[in-house]
């Protein structure tokens, strides 16, 4: 982390030099501005009563001088903006290495799910998620594409692709940082993309209007010929042609602007997504998910950049009919606006159906991008390998990646399957909960294509499923031990059709009194067995490391222990094969003002 935290700290030393190196040129260009634009006037009127000819020159000069520096001021203003928003970017960055939290993009709360298999319990989103760690996405399509990587498992083949393209594009730090910043810089109110792919695939107000098409390519001719004759015979001509262009204007008035409002508002999205999309198809790609993705950008050699520039401009044209004089003088007798708009129609039959996967290729390099960010960051970090077997998980150094490398205690751990479950037992806070979601979350991590917080990681593709932090619901009138055998129910039906799913459970059935939840605890396990399912069950009924005995090879223990000397306690927080014979409850209970020397007077 430290090498990262110089590379950043570095990075915005140099940014914030060029940044006031530019302030500095524009204190100067400011004053060079004053000077040209006084010493026009000045000098055009002292050397005028010698020489016209000199005074216009030197003051024509002084004028070109003028629009230079105000140019040179304007370009170097700009440059200072994008240097300052590349500053918080990587004032971002080294926030995040710190705290493991980047306040400056999108947390992804929207994409809980109440019932969703893991999310909730992994803290895959929401505020100090991993989705936040991980999210450097400037667009709505970019937050979507990451967020169903990490809600679901991707195939073995397309995990390589992504690994590969993650390990190109995690280099290419400034490539990657001038995306974020025109993102931010250009930021949409609205970047829904069904905004636009719906539009794109819907038919234009004036699609198959091929009698008014017609009109409005005859009248202008005719227009012009009756405004020529008007100048050399009658004006009967030239007022029937203003009259009837009037009358197309009135009855497609309403019509002309509802197609220019929502064609204006989809080509502002558009053009902010054309910057991204010209910037990866002007790279050269060498992993085989980028390539296809450009492919996918392209078509005989037609870059989509320029197709979308082909729009924009059309808008920028169309938005001319807003000019009073454009409306007098040419949409008036050669409907401007009209031409315009079907150009536009044009343009929306012949590419308006490729938007979407326009937007789906880009939405996956932002998705690239941000797992790419995220292992640019985290040199200690490693590429997992995929089995093809189920079930089979071999962790070396694993750590949770979102607490902090300097507090982090990694672990080495192996689970083989199918029909294996290992109990883990451990007194109150010496880790097993944290344990059960660093090896649910770098799972998760895995299978979307991501580096691991891990030197080395072997797994099967699988499903993580969890029960783990079950809530009552005072709205639907259920209790915490009916929500989690709901939970559970859930569970079981995976495990019941053979899905390939690793199942992280954690102090089930408490809820209900010891005996039950003993029983019952013990009777799932066996179930999960059975049916050859592969589970990690913490708890801290001790009893349930007995079925280790019982069902040697299929159930195994596991453990996690404390020293403790006198009232202080000390965690190593390291998993060990066995069961935990040592608890601090009763030292706990004691700290909180619970006299348990009390019982012994009874």
């Amino acid at each position: 982390m430290k090498q990262k935290l110089s590379f950043y700290t570095d990075r915005i030393n140099k940014l914030s030099q060029q940044s006031t190196d530019l302030q500095k040129q524009n204190r100067n260009l400011s004053f060079l501005r004053l000077i040209s634009a006084i010493g026009a006037f000045v000098l055009f009127y002292v050397l005028l009563s010698y020489s016209v000819l000199i005074a216009s020159t030197v003051a024509l000069a002084l004028v070109f001088s003028l629009i230079y520096f105000v140019r040179k001021y304007n370009r170097n203003s700009k440059n200072s903006k994008r240097l300052k928003a590349l500053i918080k970017i990587n004032e971002n960055e080294i926030s995040c290495l710190q705290t493991r939290h980047s306040s400056l993009f999108y947390h992804g709360e929207e994409y809980l799910e109440a019932n969703h298999p893991y999310s909730s319990d992994l803290d895959v989103f929401g505020n100090h998620s991993l989705f936040q760690l991980i999210n450097r996405s400037v667009t709505k399509i970019g937050n979507n594409t990451l967020a169903s990587w990490l809600s679901k498992p991707s195939s073995n083949k397309e995990i390589s692709k992504r690994q590969e393209a993650v390990k190109e594009l995690s280099e290419k730090i400034d490539w990657r940082q001038n995306i974020i910043q025109y993102g931010f810089e250009n930021k949409l109110k609205n970047d829904d993309p069904k905004f636009v792919t719906e539009w794109g695939k819907e038919s234009s107000l004036f699609h198959g209007k091929k009698l008014l098409k017609i009109a409005v390519t005859i009248m202008p001719f005719l227009s012009l010929a009756a405004l020529i004759y008007s100048f050399i015979g009658s004006p009967a001509p030239i007022i029937i042609m203003v009259l009837a262009s009037l009358g197309v204007h009135y009855f497609y008035f309403r019509k002309v602007s509802q197609t220019h409002d929502q064609t204006a508002q989809r080509g502002k999205m558009l053009k902010t997504y054309a910057y991204i999309i010209r910037q990866f198809e002007n790279e050269n790609w060498n992993s085989k998910k980028l390539n296809e993705l450009k492919n996918n950008l392209t078509s005989n050699d037609h870059f989509t950049s320029n197709k979308i520039n082909q729009l924009t401009k059309l808008i920028e044209l169309l938005d001319q009919r807003l000019n009073l004089v454009v409306q007098l003088l040419i949409n008036l007798l050669f409907f401007y606006e009209l031409h315009i708009i079907f150009r536009i129609d044009k343009w929306k039959q012949k590419y308006g159906q490729d938007i979407e996967k326009w937007f789906d290729a880009i939405s996956e390099v932002e998705a690239i991008a941000s797992l790419a960010n995220l292992s640019f960051n985290q040199e200690d970090w490693s590429f997992p390998t995929i089995s093809d077997k189920h079930f089979e998980l071999t962790l070396k150094e694993a750590g949770h990646p979102m607490i902090d490398e300097r507090s982090r205690v990694n672990n080495d751990y192996e689970l083989n399957g199918p029909g294996t479950v290992h109990v883990v037992t451990g007194s109150n806070m010496a880790g097993k909960s944290t344990f059960l979601r660093t090896v649910g979350v770098n799972i998760v991590l895995a299978l979307s294509g991501a580096p691991v917080c891990a030197k080395e990681m072997r797994v099967s593709n699988v499903e993580v499923n969890t029960s783990m932090r079950i809530k009552d619901s005072i709205e639907d009138n259920e209790s915490s031990f009916y929500a989690e055998l709901k939970r559970i129910q859930q569970v079981l039906e995976k495990v019941n059709s053979k899905e390939k799913t690793l199942l992280l459970l954690d102090e089930i059935l408490r809820g209900t009194n010891s005996k039950d939840k003993h029983t019952g605890s013990r009777a799932l396990i066996k179930q999960l067995v059975k049916h050859d399912a592969v589970a990690m069950v913490a708890t801290h009924d001790l009893e349930l490391s007995i079925l280790e005995k019982e069902m040697p090879g299929q159930v195994e223990n596991r453990f996690f222990d404390i020293k403790i000397d006198g009232d202080q306690l000390y965690f190593d927080y390291k998993v060990q094969k066995g069961f935990c014979k040592t608890f601090n409850a009763p030292i706990l209970m004691q700290k909180m003002g619970i006299d348990l020397d009390i019982l012994k007077e009874a």
